[in-house]
C-alpha cells in the first residue's frame, strides 16, 4: 500500500518523476533558436499555431527567448500533439508551438533565468500522461 504524502509531498516518487522527465526530454530534438531565424530570413514558413487565451497574448518576438527549440523524436508524442490536445497541453504548460514544412512541429520556451524542469517539462510530462516514473 502507497503511503499518503499529501501533505508535505513524495520526495522519492517526486526525484522519479523529475528523472523520468529528464531522460523523455533527454530523447527529443533541439535545434538552436538562430537556425530557424536563417530559415525565416531565407524564406521559408514557420507558423506559430500555439493556442492564445486571448487577443492580449503579447510575446516579445516570432521565436520564444530561449535559444533552443525541441522537436518530438517519437511518433506517438507528435500523434498526440496533433490528435489527443496535446496541442493545449503544451501551450497550458507554457510552450510556444511552431509548424515548419522540414521540422514539422518544434516548441519552445519564452522565459530564461528559472528552472524550466518544474515550470515546464515536468507539467509537460504529467500532461502527456506518462509514467515512466512509476518504473525507475
Amino acid at each position: 500500500m502507497e503511503k499518503d504524502t499529501t501533505q508535505d509531498g513524495n520526495k522519492d516518487t517526486e526525484a522519479a518523476i523529475r528523472s523520468a522527465a529528464e531522460q523523455w526530454v533527454r530523447s527529443f530534438n533541439s535545434t538552436p533558436h538562430s537556425l530557424f531565424i536563417k530559415l525565416y530570413e531565407s524564406g521559408d514558413e514557420i507558423t506559430e499555431i500555439t493556442p492564445h487565451e486571448n487577443d492580449e497574448d503579447d510575446y516579445s518576438g516570432f521565436l520564444p527567448a530561449w535559444g533552443t527549440l525541441w522537436s518530438f523524436d517519437n511518433v506517438l508524442d507528435n500523434k498526440w500533439l496533433e490528435e489527443d490536445g496535446g496541442l493545449q497541453a503544451m501551450a497550458d504548460c507554457g510552450f510556444r508551438i511552431y509548424r515548419q514544412e522540414d521540422y514539422d512541429y518544434i516548441f519552445g520556451i519564452d522565459g530564461y533565468g528559472y528552472d524550466f524542469y518544474e515550470a515546464h517539462w515536468i507539467p509537460l510530462y504529467k500532461a502527456r500522461g506518462l509514467q515512466w516514473h512509476q518504473y525507475s
